[in-house]
């Protein structure tokens, strides 16, 4: 996390980010145009337009449309959920809409699909929390979020194995050498996210007066010295997030964990979802274990909301899966209902919510974000 105490929407931060993400999914979207696919109902080659205009809707296709729009709502509702439960009810569902909406706009304006965590942490104290409280909820979130990572992929693999689909695609493109060595990267991948997870979880709900210690002391060193009154109050507001993390009862992290594997398992059944409208069944398990094989790549893209990474990345690891007669509009519907969506509910929520927490004294407060 970055240092957080001013505005992080402020027009000139986001206007940037906003044109080099959508430039990225047109440039992408419009080479995809210019590609001719198989016509299911031909079996010629025609242009992806002239395909979609034949596209004949049925009943499977529209419960797979009102479905998506579900998962796109359950998503919402499942972090909201989330977010009341780690804030003990102190924020009402209007203001976890407009905190969702606003750390998700965060997270389409800054590099790979995991970004806006500190944009968070000023969000939560805009809406009258405390830093220490605010720093508490975004761990919580992010801690929780690696844990549903780490069970759902063996989870996920083993099903996928179990209906005879391979885990890791055939990589297009003739990109023999990363095929071969996908799973070992995967593997080393998911080692660290653990290793990480499990250094976290130590330094900062088992032993955080280890790590309040360590911080004073660091900041002494001569390096240090001119930063030392900035480390002592993030090391002290750390310190209150962990001890308010460390007094929950297991029955409120089991909630809050139910609330974040309903919002991941809607999130990723979206695309199941867009799959669906296109071709008679899906493959469920072996959908989302690939989606999982793609967010680990997405989590690196220095591309605001992995712009271009995911419009590539989806082709990459499921034309097995479907094919590319409709890869195009599949890449469209699903940018838009996890991207694009987030950029037009942000541009009307945030004048709004600025005009309403104007007011708020405590932003005012100096704040050393990790």
């Amino acid at each position: 996390m970055a240092v957080t105490k001013t505005n992080p929407f402020r027009w000139q931060r986001w206007i940037w980010p906003v044109l080099i993400g959508t430039s990225a999914t047109a440039a992408i979207v419009w080479w995809g145009f210019q590609q001719e696919v198989i016509d299911p109902m031909t079996q010629e080659r025609a242009h992806p337009l002239d395909v979609l205009r034949s596209f004949q809707w049925d009943s499977r296709s529209l419960a797979a449309a009102v479905g998506l729009l579900g998962c796109i709502v359950l998503r919402d509702l499942g972090y909201m959920r989330r977010l009341r439960i780690l804030t003990h009810q102190q924020l009402n569902w209007r203001q976890t809409f407009d905190s969702i909406i606003l750390w998700e706009l965060a997270s389409a304006m800054t590099p790979s699909v995991v970004g806006g965590s500190a944009a968070a942490i000023w969000i939560l104290k805009r809406e009258g929390m405390r830093w220490g409280k605010s720093i508490a909820t975004v761990f919580a979130t992010a801690l929780m979020d690696e844990l549903f990572y780490l069970v759902a992929v063996p989870l996920m693999f083993g099903l996928a194995l179990l209906s005879n689909h391979p885990i890791f695609p055939e990589i297009p493109y003739g990109l023999d050498g990363i095929e071969s060595s996908l799973p070992l990267l995967f593997g080393l991948a998911y080692a660290f996210i653990a290793a990480l997870t499990t250094v976290i979880l130590w330094a900062l709900v088992i032993r955080p007066e280890f790590t309040h210690r360590k911080l004073i002391k660091a900041s002494g060193w001569n390096a240090l010295r001119g930063w030392k009154n900035h480390i002592t109050q993030w090391a002290d507001d750390l310190f209150e997030a962990s001890q308010s993390l460390r007094s929950q009862t297991r029955h409120f992290w089991g909630q809050a964990f139910f609330a974040t594997c309903f919002s991941w398992l809607a999130r990723f059944a979206t695309l199941n979802m867009v799959f669906l409208i296109f071709q008679n069944s899906v493959p469920h398990a072996a959908l989302i274990a690939r989606q999982l094989v793609l967010w680990l790549v997405l989590t690196i893209s220095p591309t605001p909301g992995s712009s271009g990474a995911a419009e590539l990345g989806l082709p990459a690891v499921t034309s097995d899966l479907m094919g590319t007669t409709y890869i195009v509009i599949v890449i469209l519907l699903w940018r838009f209902s996890t991207y694009f969506l987030y950029l037009i509910m942000g541009a009307f929520v945030l004048p709004r919510w600025l005009l309403k927490t104007r007011n708020s004294e405590s932003v005012r407060e100096p704040f050393i974000a990790p």
